[in-house]
């Protein structure tokens, strides 16, 4: 005789097993944007970082990208309007970091990746000119620049030194940076080799508390590394690209939300296929879940359309970015701009909601801290032609509506076949 409770429980496990799929993105509302004029950034926004006065001030920037010839490294405030324009030509990546040492004074050092090197910047708090320009940085003469795509700034606690990532095809090279007679020179002292067979390592986030590096390869989905000079080129995969993973089929740019003083806070991964952002948990690295910034009618403001980059920073700023600001892009806008809004209304928008920040500083940067330690980048895997087995069956995933363990289900029916027995 059949048991219809048993072929019921049966049915309703398996269902919830077949049914786990990624959540939809909760909604976001901007709250501002920037104003940028068509005829200055008339190509397409390639990269963003956002400052934030160190001393715990109302004052803060974003640093574009822009890939136009009549463009280059353009800031605009908090409010959105434009500050400052270096008209450098096309800037393909954007990156900035408090407490550089250069010549006799401690600057904040920004740095705008070009066709054919980087230039580097200093920040002024007060004044008409808030973009101070340093001059191009001095690599190894064996250095290259083709096909460069991402720049990542972080400071060793221990030594004080800083060091640059620059990303293009294929390789991830890491320079120590050096502000000696005022001027920046770089000398490389590491090359890690992703071994992905595409051309774009698309976005770089440090973790410097964690001593982890995140890169997003373009064909094969988040990655993260050591950070050390010495942590050679082995990784972990942490998300997968395409059907069964997490990421989209185009990928953008990473950043990180750091809350408090502890190692809790979250990794942001641009989706420009799905105009979302994926959001991991930053000690776990965990798959939380992804919002969308959506269209603000009331404040007659875009949603963020394919982005590609993003910013954020975990310190609240004024009476406007409570828990912190997160900077979205809208890739359809004409011409491309940049949406501003507090982290606060990211956070709620997640049930249960999002950690926000305690109002510890956070360096001033936008992905990286100014803390780090000792990280084991984890198990040696294999280049991204030989994905790693996770312990959820492959997908590189780690879902938040989790379906039932196969072996569950099979406690669940060898209890119910024994108990039918017992009836027997």
């Amino acid at each position: 005789m059949r048991n219809p409770p048993l072929l019921a429980l049966v049915a309703l496990l398996t269902g919830s097993a077949v049914s786990a799929q990624p959540i939809e993105p909760v909604e976001v509302l901007p709250t501002g944007e920037t104003q940028p004029q068509a005829a200055a950034v008339a190509g397409a926004l390639r990269d963003v970082a956002l400052w934030v006065t160190p001393d715990g001030g109302s004052d803060g920037l974003v640093l574009t990208a822009y890939g136009d010839f009549n463009a280059g490294l353009t800031t605009f405030g908090l409010d959105g309007t434009r500050v400052d324009l270096e008209a450098d030509g096309p800037s393909y990546a954007v990156a900035v970091h408090d407490g550089f040492p250069l010549g006799n004074d401690t600057v904040t050092l920004v740095l705008s990746a070009l066709e054919g090197g980087v230039v580097a910047y200093r920040l002024a708090e007060q004044g008409a000119d808030r973009v101070q320009r340093i001059g191009p940085v001095t690599f190894d003469p064996a250095t290259t620049f083709g096909g460069q795509q991402s720049l990542a700034l972080y400071r060793d606690p221990g030594s004080g030194r800083f060091h640059l990532f620059k990303a293009g095809i294929r390789y991830i090279e890491q320079f120590e940076l050096s502000g000696q007679g005022g001027a920046v020179s770089a000398t490389r002292v590491r090359i890690v080799d992703t071994g992905t067979t595409s051309p774009t390592i698309s976005g770089l986030v440090v973790d410097e508390q964690s001593g982890r590096l995140f890169a997003m390869l373009v064909g094969e989905g988040l990655w993260r590394y050591g950070i050390a000079p010495d942590a050679g080129s082995e990784g972990k995969q942490v998300a997968w690209q395409g059907d069964g993973g997490r990421l989209g089929s185009t990928l953008g740019r990473l950043a990180l939300y750091r809350a408090g003083t502890t190692a809790e806070g979250y990794l942001l991964a641009a989706d420009p296929a799905r105009s979302a952002y994926n959001v991991f948990e930053r000690s776990s690295e965990v798959y939380v879940g992804s919002f969308a910034v959506v269209e603000n009618p009331d404040e007659n403001l875009a949603g963020a359309r394919n982005p590609l980059a993003v910013a954020v920073v975990s310190r609240t700023v004024g009476t406007d970015f409570q828990g912190g600001i997160l900077v979205a892009h809208n890739a359809q806008g004409a011409p491309e701009n940049l949406l501003v809004m507090p982290w606060g209304a990211v956070a709620d928008a997640f049930d249960p909601p999002l950690r926000g920040s305690t109002g510890q500083a956070d360096g001033g940067t936008n992905d990286g801290g100014t803390d780090a330690g000792a990280f084991d980048a984890g198990p040696p895997v294999s280049p991204p032609g030989k994905p790693p087995v996770s312990s959820n069956g492959g997908d590189g995933c780690s879902c938040a509506a989790a379906s039932v363990p196969a072996s569950a289900l099979f406690a669940l029916l060898a209890l119910a076949l024994t108990g039918r027995r017992r009836r027997s």
